[in-house]
């Protein structure tokens, strides 16, 4: 009885010890044109991160019930919890959805403008609408509020005068989530507007090669400085970019 004993605990501690253990797993990353390259995949559990190669081949270490987050400037954000069959199969394959960029529609009418700011804006007319809104008291041009904010409301209010949804989601931990994916999408939109100002400079100053512009910022916008720093003057980015370059080509060499 004392040995069936013995063995139940070693093959339990196994059993635990397997369970817990990462393994290493492959995958692909794709989309309706073809392979994804340059896209980061992230293990928000380990903390661990790796990008897709110009095939969309990626590799990174995983154990039962991590979660992946995969991120692309093109495309929508894809997460999931590794399951078992990922660790069985050691493989997974992704399909992307590239992101869709609809713009908001325009009535042109015909407007006689000479030109003048101040002259022409007391010719162009008021809609109804706009009328009312203004006479009522309400702004008729009101800033849409961001999906993810709009997420974040919705946990934490509740209609009666106990925060239920409060309570309920900052012990499950989606508050928390859901405000960490709010810093990841700001922070994607500071790394688009400083690939678009400074593409130039990282080229032909930082010499990085125009097809590594995009994983190269990718690697800089994760750094802890990256937001103070965009909110400071261009020549303290600049600086940034100078030393994140020496760390990113350090990166590239392993």
């Amino acid at each position: 009885m004392q040995k069936l004993l013995l063995y139940l605990i070693v093959f339990q501690t196994l059993l635990s010890y397997s369970q817990n253990k990462r393994i290493e797993i492959s995958g692909t990353l794709s989309d309706s044109a073809g392979k994804v390259a340059d896209a980061h995949i992230i293990n928000t559990t380990s903390k661990q991160g790796t990008f897709s190669d110009e095939t969309g081949n990626f590799t990174i270490p995983v154990k039962l019930g991590d979660e992946l987050k995969i991120t692309s400037i093109q495309h929508k954000e894809e997460s999931l919890i590794v399951a078992n069959v990922i660790i069985k199969r050691k493989r997974l394959d992704l399909v992307l959805f590239v992101k869709d960029y609809l713009l908001e529609e325009v009535e042109v009418k015909k407007t006689y403008l000479s030109g003048r700011l101040g002259t022409d804006t007391k010719h162009i007319k008021k809609s109804n609408k706009q009328v009312l809104m203004e006479n009522l008291g309400f702004n008729p041009f009101p800033k849409k509020i961001p999906q993810i904010d709009r997420e974040i409301y919705t946990a934490s209010t509740s209609a009666g005068p106990i925060p239920l949804d409060l309570i309920i989601n900052t012990i499950s931990g989606r508050l928390k989530s859901l405000k960490k994916k709010r810093e990841l999408l700001e922070n994607e939109k500071r790394m688009i507007a400083v690939e678009n100002k400074y593409k130039p400079m990282i080229i032909s100053q930082l010499k990085i090669d125009s097809t590594e512009v995009s994983r190269f910022l990718y690697f800089c916008h994760f750094d802890k400085d990256f937001k103070e720093v965009y909110a400071k003057s261009e020549f303290e980015m600049i600086e940034f970019l100078q030393k994140q370059v020496k760390l990113f080509k350090k990166t590239k060499e392993k």
